[in-house]
Order: structure tokens, then sequence, then C-alpha cells
């Protein structure tokens, strides 16, 4: 059983990291297009520059797993040079978002101003595999038009097998790597990153109501799933897997388990919506649903006492995601067409289900794909509140620190471990941020969905003994932290079959009764 289970985690962790390596041609086009001209700073916030966005010199290449990530540095003549457009002259707090087991030596310099530090020693032992890490001082730029350089100063050729290890078992982002590795600098004034605390704290969610449920159900009902005895991929069938969709059949296997919340997939891997939602429409017709099954989910299980969450994955990979991403503007050379897009459609579902629609609580790929295009966080937890001013906001940490001040939940991909974040890491100025400590797992020894034919068959079942997970359920409670917990569900959801496996079921019901004591 372990060695499955080390050898699923590890697939789950590459399939994890593929959102960023797949598309690492297309980002290293945008990359190079972009280094073409200055990044506009944002007087009013933090602004984050990609690592490859930048000019390259020396020994310093863009990652053949990532073209966002930089590494390569071999000598102290390998650096980074960004432009950038000053709204005004001042001085600049810098971030590097980095990965490096042993500490180097790191210089940022612009001009005759230059900032030096010691790299972070790692003092965790599981995630983040990488971080980000504040130079002390502030880089003093003018207005106007500026350039940026990064190097490492006592920066030498790696060895052989560290060149081996950071390129294949410790790529960036899945392990903490042997040479260094350079995802992102961020700049901001000292004010600007107050004001930005500041307003996020004004508008922050309650997530108290989890901490008292203490777990939930997490659902990947995928573009890509598969149904009992169908063997397509559900987009393919889209209006007929909302049609079938028995509501009742799901709100009872929902309540069986005891969950106080259901964490729904209103979009993966393909984005297509099971409900109305005009601006999805504006963006690219035919991908909503007339039926509103998303509110007859709300209401049904809000009527059992148990709330509702979405999970949103913006459409960056998985199904035909290409038509999709350049219509949403994702592909713009000015990424805030993709920004305002998204910002809309999440309004738009906030305000049709106000105050029943508790948020959204995990938001995927907000560090690995969407923070390369740097959206407006705070416009989109603006829009996740629209409907409900206590909406929580979950921000995908991926493999990395929180993306900024406006996610409210610790989110992070846990696979099938039951384990629980490090509470050193939260807080403000910490690594996930000022977050509310919160798990997500699975269960299903075949991952978070069937993306597979089931021929009328399911799966083989729970990772982990059910004494293990009843022990884990109650030691998580103690600690007060809210586990979200992924059940794979048949794409065909009707009363003709079990939607869940009925042995992850059956563990569920110890859960239940162990939790609920009923």
């Amino acid at each position: 059983m372990r060695g499955r289970e080390i050898l699923r985690d590890v697939v789950l962790s590459a399939a994890l990291m593929m959102s960023v390596a797949t598309c690492a041609c297309a980002q290293e086009e945008e990359a190079t297009a972009r280094s073409e001209k200055a990044v506009q700073l944002d007087p009013d916030g933090v602004t984050a520059i990609i690592a490859s966005s930048g000019t390259l010199s020396g020994n310093a290449k863009r990652h053949f797993r990532s073209g966002n990530v930089v590494h390569g540095f071999e000598s102290p003549q390998d650096t980074i040079t960004w432009t950038v457009d000053v709204p005004k002259e001042d001085d600049y707090v810098v971030d590097v978002l980095l990965s490096k087991r042993e500490p180097t030596q790191l210089e940022v310099s612009s001009g005759d101003s230059v900032l030096t530090a010691l790299s972070m020693i790692r003092t965790w032992e599981y995630r983040p595999f990488f971080w980000r890490q504040e130079l002390t001082g502030t880089l003093h730029l003018k207005a106007g038009v500026n350039q940026i350089t990064l190097r490492l100063p006592d920066a030498k050729p790696a060895t052989a097998s560290e060149g081996n290890n950071s390129n294949e078992s410790t790529r960036f982002g899945q392990g903490v790597t042997e040479d260094f590795n350079l995802f992102s600098i961020e700049l901001g004034t000292v004010a600007a990153r107050q004001g930005q605390i500041d307003r996020a704290k004004a508008i922050r969610g309650d997530a108290s109501w989890m901490i008292d449920g203490k777990y939930g159900i997490f659902v990947h009902w995928s573009s890509q799933s598969r149904g009992f005895n169908i063997d397509k991929k559900r987009a393919e069938w889209f209006q007929n897997s909302v049609e079938m969709f028995d509501v009742k059949v799901f709100a009872d296997a929902i309540e069986r388990t005891g969950a106080a919340w259901i964490t729904f997939t209103a979009t993966h891997q393909g984005f297509y919506w099971p409900g109305p939602n005009a601006a999805i429409d504006k963006v690219a017709p035919g991908r909503t649903a007339e039926r509103d099954l998303l509110g007859e989910i709300i209401d049904e299980l809000d009527q059992r006492g148990i709330r509702t969450l979405f999970y949103l994955h913006t459409g960056y990979n998985g199904y035909d995601p290409k038509e999709w991403r350049e219509a949403l503007g994702a592909n713009d050379a000015d990424t805030k067409r993709f920004s305002d897009n998204i910002e809309a459609i999440l309004r738009e579902c906030s305000l049709r289900y106000g105050k029943k629609l508790m948020g959204f609580g995990y938001m995927d790929g907000a560090l690995a794909w969407d923070y390369p295009l740097r959206p407006s966080w705070e416009g989109w937890a603006r829009a996740i509140k629209a409907g409900n001013p206590n909406a929580v906001v979950g921000l995908s940490s991926n493999r990395g620190p929180t993306v900024g001040p406006f996610s409210e939940l610790a989110v992070t991909d846990g696979g099938s471990e039951l384990w629980q974040i490090d509470p050193q890491l939260i807080g403000p100025g910490k690594q996930l941020g000022d977050v509310t400590p919160a798990w997500w797992c699975l269960m299903d020894q075949g991952g978070w969905f069937q993306n597979q034919p089931m021929n009328g068959r399911y799966g083989p079942g729970p990772v982990h003994s059910t004494q293990e997970y009843v022990d884990f359920f109650k030691r998580m409670a103690q600690a007060k932290v809210p586990v979200t917990i992924n059940l794979i569900m048949t794409a065909d959801v009707t009363d003709d079959h079990p939607i869940f496996n009925p042995e992850c079921m059956a563990v569920m019901d110890e859960v239940r009764k162990a939790i609920r004591g009923k």
C-alpha cells in the first residue's frame, strides 16, 4: 500500500506542476514579448515580474520545464535585467520568489541603489518548496524607465549531481532545488504594500463556520470526468451531463458523509459552466447551461444545513483550452482583459447566488498560472464578495507562498497526505499569509477525478485505512483546522448507480459517527 501511495503522490505532484510545464513554450514566447517593453509598476500595490520576462545574460536560462523560471546562475556575470516604468521617484521594497536548498548571496540593483542579502534557510519540513523573501532595505527608483538587475555575487558552477538533481527529482515547484531557481521578483512601496494589506483586512470574509463545521467534501466534476458507463469526456456531453444531474441524489450522498460544506467545481480543466452566466457568454458563447444547476445545488444543500463553496480553474489546461484562453485575453500582451473577464464572471456568479454562496474556497493555479498574468487579486476578491460580503476567498499557493493578502484560506494541494500545514508558516508577512489554516486532500487511490473510462467499475478505494481517516479527522477537529476531502464522483449523477465509491462512503460513515456522534 505504501509503495502505491508514494508512486501515486509522485504522479499527482507532477500532474499539479504540469500547469507550469505544459505551457513552457507559450510562456517563453509571452515572456520574450513582454521583455521588449517596460513593465508598468502599480503605484497602489505590488507588481509581480516573472523571472523569464527579463533579459538573460551569461549562463542564466529559462527552465526547460517551466518557461517562467530562470536558473543556471554559475558565475557573478550571470544576470537577469528587467526594464520597469515607474510612476514617480520612490523607494521600493523588493521580494524574490526563489528555491535554493543552501543559502546564497542575492543582489538586486538599479543604478547606484543596491540591495544584498543571504537567501533564506529553509526551516520547515514540508511545503512550500519555494518561498518569498523580502530583502532588507529599499531599492531607489527614479521616475520613468529603470533597469533592475539580479545576480548571485558568489555563484559557482553546479556539480554534476546537483545539476541532475535540480533538473529531475527536484524541479522548481516540486521540491527544494539544489541550484538557485527564480520565479519572480515583486516591487511595491512601503505605503502601497500597507495600503493593500489594510484594504484586504477591511473586506476579509468569515471562515469561522468552517472551523465550527470541522470538515467538508470536495468534488471535481471535471470537464474530463467520465461517466459510470460513459467513456467520453464530460465536455463532449456537457449539456446532457447538466440536464441529467440529479440534485437530490447528490445531496443525499453529501448529507450521508456528515459534511458541513461542499466545495463544488464550477469549472475544472475546461471552462464549461453548469448554469447561466452572461459574462462567460460574452467571452465565448456555448460554454454555459440554461439549467441553473449550481443554484439548484446551493438551494438543496442549504435546506439540509450544508453550505456551498465553489472551486474555479481559469481554463489554463485540460479540455481544449486554446480557444478559451485566447477569447479570455490570457494571451494578450496586456493581460488586463484576462483579469477583467474573470472578475466579471466571479461578480455575476456572486450576485446571482448571494449570501447562500459562501465564496470561492479554491481558486486553482493562482500562483502557477494566473500570477504570471498579474491579475487584480483585489478585484477578484471584491467580485467574489459582491453578493455576500462574508464570502471567503481561497487563492491557491500551489507549491509556493501565498499570492497576496486577498487570499483568506490556506489553499494547497495536499494530495492523499493526512498532514497539516505548519502553523509557523501562517500569519501576517509569513509564507502562507494571514489565512485561516485549512487542509485539502483526496481519498481515492485514483486521484482527484475519474479521467479514464470506468466501464461500470469503481476504482481501488481509499488510500489509507478507515481508522487512519477517523484519527486524522479527530486530530484536525481538535486542532481547529477545517478539512475538505475529495471523493471521486461519476460524471453522470443519477440514481442508476452510487455516484461515489462505496468503499469511500463506508469510510465517511465512520468519520461522521466519530465527529458528529451520529
